[in-house]
C-alpha cells in the first residue's frame, strides 16, 4: 500500500510540470462560453494571420516593417471579447452584461501580476501579465465601462513596447495606454 502511494505520487509530481506547462487562459472558458452568444463581439486572431503577416512584411524595408514582424512572429493568438449595450446591438441587456461582468470578476488571475489599473470616470481598464521566467506569455486586458465590458488577450513570447505601437496602428481602444508603462522585460 505504501509503495502504490509512492508510485502515485512520484506520477503526480512527474505530471505537474506539463500541465504548468500547458496551462490554458483563465479567460478561455468566458470565450468558449460567451464566444457564440448573440450581441457579444469575438474576434479571433491566429498564429498563422501572424505567420501571414510576418511573410508579407519580409519584403517591406524600414524599421517599422522589421519591429512588426518581430512582434507577430513571437505572438500565437489574439482574443477579444466584448458585451456592449450601445444602440447598434439589438440583443443588448442590461442583464446580460451584469451576468458577464460578475463572470469576469470571477475570473481566477492566479499566476498574473497586475501592472496597471486606469480608471476614468466610470471606465476601468486593467493591465494584467502572466510571465514564465523573464518571458511575457500573456498580456490581458480587462474592461469594464457603463455601457461595456469584455477583455483582449494576446499570448506568446511578448514585447510590452512592441505591442503597445502595433495596437496603435491596428487602432485597438484601451490598448494605448500600454505606452505609458516601462519595458517590464
Amino acid at each position: 500500500m505504501k509503495k502504490a502511494i509512492l508510485m502515485i505520487a512520484a506520477i503526480a509530481l512527474i505530471a505537474m510540470p506539463f500541465k504548468t506547462f500547458s496551462q490554458s487562459s483563465p479567460t478561455d472558458e468566458l470565450f468558449e462560453v460567451y464566444g457564440a452568444k448573440d450581441g457579444f463581439t469575438t474576434i479571433h486572431v491566429t498564429k498563422e494571420l501572424f505567420t501571414l503577416f510576418a511573410e508579407i512584411t519580409e519584403d517591406a524595408e524600414g524599421d517599422e516593417a522589421r519591429e512588426f514582424e518581430d512582434v507577430v512572429k513571437g505572438l500565437d493568438h489574439i482574443r477579444i471579447l466584448l458585451y456592449d449595450i450601445g444602440d447598434d446591438n439589438k440583443y443588448a441587456s442590461e442583464e446580460t452584461l451584469d451576468e458577464f461582468r460578475d463572470m469576469l470578476d470571477d475570473v481566477k488571475l492566479q499566476n498574473f501580476t497586475e501592472l496597471m489599473t486606469v480608471k476614468e470616470g466610470k471606465e476601468t481598464v486593467k493591465f494584467m501579465i502572466r510571465k514564465n521566467g523573464k518571458t511575457i506569455n500573456e498580456l490581458l486586458l480587462l474592461l469594464n465601462q457603463d455601457d461595456q465590458a469584455g477583455f483582449i488577450s494576446i499570448t506568446g513570447n511578448i514585447n510590452l513596447k512592441s505591442i503597445a505601437r502595433l495596437s496603435k496602428s491596428m487602432n485597438i481602444k484601451g490598448m494605448e495606454n500600454l505606452e505609458k508603462l516601462k519595458d517590464h522585460e
